[in-house]
């Protein structure tokens, strides 16, 4: 009897996953393209450490379970790693539920490494997917500005560089922020830049890289810079305040052109409908002087944000495309400093959607992922290939991390507490079924 009893508790434990949808059918990995479709990660999803998903296609936070937890025994941010092989993966950030993917945490042009903002020091961190190990970057050995008496630190990666040798980050010194450029190789760090208050930097727009690697655009104010590795500037345009550097994505193929994404449509004190309605255009600065040039026309976006990731197969734009929170309200622009607005932020968005823009034609949408999911990162080898489309990868439940306890033991003790009940319902029913291994026959 005690071992029917066991038998069915652990019958019902397994049917209970397979109702709740941990036990599902095996899929098709999504291989070297991106998927079409995302599912959202379990609370207890095993991490990167852990289990090493291999080169990625994808990167993804949010805000549902799998994305956000407790640090009593979880982490208040993770973002999911989509391997190439199907299996989902998580970075834990304790203490920082609103960190994003593509914009705090970036994969590689190759999806082979990812680098993301000092978690447990003061390093900043670049993640093997292929064998999990992390190598650490200390914080450069900079002069803090007269004003701060705080060490200057890394605040976060910007942008990799395309051969996907260095990368360039943020250094802060106490409301102060400037950019630099890590060689990986080398530990070498190269301030680019010069030094302003943090929050006057739209995060979607802080730098962009040239394709070959030798210069970069970055953000100063409402103006456009092109620097060379060494920080030398070549140029300065004036954009206004209706204008920026359209993302990481921003220089065309060629490097002659760097897209600007303008906006028409509210810009200050702003509710959630007028955010929603606003319409974004792509224009051009020639890259060798920083006048505006002819290009690509492409289509209009209406959303409350854009963000440019990189130009599929020399010709589609592929941006995020932004929807705002319910409640997302922009201030006037002196306020909206204060506040730190964000239009690509985590907190300010309620959905993303990854487009293509082809000259001359309507938005193409490569990517609508599950609601949840909030920020995004993809890799450059398979958007600059087209690699789109691909089969949707299955969030499986296994390997877990410890925290699955919480849910399993539940479970199995309820399982334990009604299987008794449930013999003793069915022998009141069926009185001639019995339990004696004597049987007459």
């Amino acid at each position: 009897m005690r071992r029917k009893i066991l038998i069915v508790a652990v019958a019902g434990v397994i049917g209970t996953l397979a109702l709740t949808g941990l036990v599902r059918p095996w899929r098709d990995a999504p291989g070297d393209v991106v998927p079409g479709d995302l599912e959202r990660p379990w609370m207890w999803q095993a991490t990167v450490g852990m289990d090493a998903p291999g080169r990625a296609s994808v990167l993804a936070g949010g805000d549902t379970l799998g994305f956000r937890g407790t640090d009593l025994f979880d982490a208040e941010g993770k973002i999911a790693v989509v391997g190439r092989g199907g299996d989902y993966r998580m970075l834990l950030h304790g203490g920082w539920d609103t960190v994003a993917a593509g914009e705090d945490v970036l994969l590689s042009p190759d999806g082979r490494r990812v680098v993301r903002p000092p978690v447990d020091q003061d390093s900043l961190e670049v993640i093997d997917l292929e064998s999990g190990r992390s190598t650490f970057y200390p914080p450069p050995d900079f002069a803090a500005p007269p004003s701060s008496t705080q060490a200057p630190g890394w605040s976060g990666p910007v942008a990799w560089a395309p051969d996907g040798r260095s990368v360039l980050a943020e250094v802060y010194a106490g409301d102060d922020t400037h950019l630099a450029l890590l060689d990986l190789e080398t530990r070498a760090v190269q301030p680019i830049g010069e030094r302003i208050l943090h929050w006057q930097r739209r995060t979607a727009s802080r730098a962009a890289f040239a394709p070959d690697g030798g210069h970069l655009a970055i953000t100063a104010g409402n103006q456009v810079r092109l620097v060379d590795r060494t920080g030398k500037m070549v140029w300065a345009a004036d954009l206004g305040d209706r204008a920026y550097l359209a993302g990481t994505g921003a220089f065309t193929p060629d490097g002659s052109k760097i897209a600007i994404a303008g906006l028409t449509g509210c810009l200050d004190d702003c509710d959630a409908a007028a955010l929603a309605a606003r319409s974004w255009t792509i224009s051009y600065l020639d890259a060798a002087t920083g006048k505006p040039a002819p290009g690509p026309s492409l289509p209009a976006v209406t959303g409350s944000a854009i963000r440019a990731l990189g130009w599929s197969q020399g010709r589609d734009l592929v941006i995020l495309r932004y929807e705002p929170e319910d409640d997302a309200y922009r201030e006037a622009r002196a306020d909206a400093a204060l506040t730190e607005w964000n239009d690509t932020g985590w907190q300010e968005t309620a959905h993303i959607t990854l487009l293509a823009l082809p000259p001359s034609g309507t938005a193409r949408t490569l990517l609508d992922p599950p609601d949840g999911v909030l920020t995004m990162d993809v890799s450059q080898d398979l958007l600059q290939a087209g690699s789109f489309g691909g089969p949707t990868p299955a969030a499986d439940p296994f390997p877990a991390r410890a925290i699955i306890w919480l849910t399993l033991v539940p479970v199995a003790c309820l399982a334990v507490i009604l299987t008794p009940a449930f013999f003793a319902v069915r022998r009141r029913l069926f009185p001639g079924t019995g339990d004696s291994p004597n049987k007459s026959h």
